[in-house]
């Protein structure tokens, strides 16, 4: 009389047989594993990504503060030998890499980096044959506004830098990138062309080509700056693996307090460092698989500002970009790598190069042919000064109807937002307006410049013309 009545239909009430088949199913206890690992997969690989971040950004600095110099140190007290080196190569190496850049987003910039590199020859001893090594300095995050004549003339704090020198004395800029980079700033427009010249550059290349072409600063800055030699130390028994003498001298200065340094980073780095990769293989591998992971990670700490980013990469892309600009900053004062001639980063790219007096100023900063001064000016307004000094020389020896091109030219530049070289030609400008036997055409098209492209105010033009037509005292 206790015994349950089958429904109609032959099932009771816990419900159908092939469902509670189911759910008994070692199948179905899969499957809800993996759609909940599916689920929480984000959660867990942004909260692991930030333990083995902080983690692996506490024990790189434990690495570099008190175990790198012990290391340096002891690599280069061999290095008793000196050496004047010559700078015979060049470049700004520019990394980017198209996967990292958002679907449908432009500002490839952004995600960018830059780095000087050189490659300096030398020689052991008065007879002895000439050898070459390469050297890379800071990486710095790349942008929209970063200028290359910005940038300090050197590689690294005490370690010299320059780009090759034209016969004029001015500095040739030049930006490396591989093959996939120059196709994909060749084929994509800019990312936003508000402040750029009109009509709007149409590739990205064409806006970097604009983004670093500053005459007028450029000048400055070559005509400021001698070459520099590049100091050199090396071991006598190899003096193919020369560094810069900065990086050598700089190793002698070891503190103990580096080693207090690493302890206090250390230990809690490697804590943290534990546990995130404890949270990354949880229930994948056993515990004591996880240790020797965990200490065998620690073997690779010098590599980590090469490595972490990349290991970072497999559990949260955001984390790995974060470190890596987090690792450029810490040691972005220290950074140096040396390589043999040929093994340096992008040294074998594309080569896009900046001659002063080409691009959208050619028809005006490229019609003077400048020449550096003797002797060379100290500050920037002594450059500007002698550029105004050969620009003026060189426009009054021109037939007026060139003279009347150049002044268009310049009006017709700074109404499209093409205004670096301006400065350069106003005392050319005002000397023309002031020549009592000048060509009307020219005056007419000088005194345009002065007023809407120089920004001078009528007053003083009128000044300059009444000059020329009062009577002279004589």
């Amino acid at each position: 009389m206790n015994d349950q009545v089958p429904d109609a239909g032959g099932e009771d009430k816990a419900g159908p047989g092939w469902l509670r088949d189911l759910l008994k199913s070692s199948y179905f206890a899969r499957l809800t594993d993996s759609l909940g690992n599916w689920v929480l997969a984000p959660v867990i690989g942004l909260i692991a990504g930030a333990l083995l971040l902080f983690g692996g950004l506490f024990l790189g600095l434990a690495w570099q503060f008190g175990v790198q110099p012990i290391v340096d140190a002891h690599r280069y007290a061999p290095y008793t030998a000196s050496a004047q080196g010559r700078i015979v190569e060049s470049w700004a190496a520019i990394e980017f890499d198209p996967a990292e850049l958002p679907r449908d987003k432009l500002y490839w910039q952004a995600v960018s980096h830059v780095s000087r590199c050189v490659r300096v020859e030398y020689a052991t001893g008065p007879n002895a044959t000439l050898l070459q090594r390469g050297y890379c300095g800071m990486r710095l995050g790349f942008s929209a506004d970063f200028r290359l004549h910005d940038w300090s003339e050197v590689l690294q704090e005490g370690i010299p830098f320059t780009f090759a020198r034209d016969a004029s004395g001015f500095e040739v800029q030049e930006v490396r990138i591989d093959k996939r980079t120059l196709d994909w700033i060749s084929t994509h427009p800019p990312n936003d062309t508000f402040m750029l010249s009109k009509p709007a550059p149409e590739t990205a290349l064409a806006a970097l080509r604009e983004q670093f072409n500053w005459p007028v600063e450029i000048a400055a800055l070559s005509w400021t700056t001698a070459v520099p030699s590049f100091p050199l130390r090396h071991d006598p028994i190899h003096p193919e693996l020369a560094m810069p003498e900065r990086v050598v001298v700089d190793s002698s200065r070891w503190s103990p307090w580096g080693l207090l340094i690493a302890v206090i980073l250390g230990v809690p780095g490697f804590r943290i460092w534990r546990v995130g990769i404890g949270m990354f293989l949880e229930g994948k591998v056993p515990p004591r698989v996880i240790w020797i992971i965990t200490l065998g990670s620690m073997i690779g700490l010098p590599w980590w500002s090469h490595a972490m980013p990349t290991l970072l990469r497999h559990v949260n892309a955001n984390w790995a970009a974060i470190s890596q600009g987090m690792i450029d900053d810490v040691t972005r004062t220290t950074r140096v790598i040396a390589a043999a001639p040929g093994e340096l980063p992008l040294e074998h790219g594309e080569r896009l190069l900046w001659r002063m007096g080409e691009g959208e100023y050619a028809q005006t900063f490229g019609r003077i042919q400048f020449r550096q001064p003797t002797p060379m000016p100290r500050t920037p307004e002594a450059v500007l000064a002698a550029l105004r000094e050969q620009a003026t020389t060189q426009v009054r020896a021109m037939p007026a109807a060139e003279q009347a091109v150049l002044f268009r030219t310049l009006s017709e530049n700074a109404s499209n937002d093409r205004k670096r070289d301006l400065d350069v030609f106003t005392h050319a400008a005002e000397a023309i307006e002031r020549d009592a036997g000048g060509d009307a055409a020219a005056q007419a098209a000088a005194r345009h410049f002065l007023l809407f492209a120089a920004g001078y105010n009528v007053w003083d033009v009128d000044a300059m013309e009444a000059a020329r037509s009062a009577p002279s005292k004589d």
